[in-house]
């Protein structure tokens, strides 16, 4: 019965091999649906600015930004989900990758660590119960 109602998750993207480490995990792409509830910010020169987040694992996250950001460079960032957390989340990237594309810039990039990994952990199991019914809301 449970697994009846259970959604497939849609189908993965393979693990991009073409980067200097290939990706542990597969990441899951971000309903842009879900933008309006999920933001994430970065620091950039001292002062946290609104990204795009386009994907998210749990080893790792691709965003969208206006500025570059330097490879194998560190980057503190902030996800929170209003309506759903009460809480914001900080943790540090690592950048795997940056790729310009039209005015903006996507960049990959590794968790490296939380400030506290249990509210990474509830962020990584909201994303992933939102995944998992997205038919169901849209």
């Amino acid at each position: 019965m449970a697994d009846k109602q259970k959604k497939d998750v849609p189908e993965l993207e393979p693990s991009n091999t073409s980067y200097a480490v290939p990706r542990r995990a597969q990441r899951l792409p971000v309903p842009a649906v879900y933008l309006r509830y999920i933001k994430l910010k970065v620091k950039i020169d001292r002062v946290f600015v609104s990204v795009v987040l386009q994907n998210f694992s749990g080893v790792g996250i691709l965003f969208e930004s206006k500025v570059p950001f330097e490879l194998q460079s560190h980057v503190d960032c902030v996800i929170s989900i209003s309506r759903a957390l009460s809480r914001e989340i900080t943790f540090d990237v690592r950048v795997k990758h940056c790729e310009k594309k039209n005015n903006t810039f996507l960049i990959g990039a590794e968790i490296e660590r939380a400030a506290d990994e249990t509210w990474l952990n509830v962020f990584r199991a909201v994303h992933d119960f939102i995944l998992q019914r997205q038919d169901d809301v849209y």
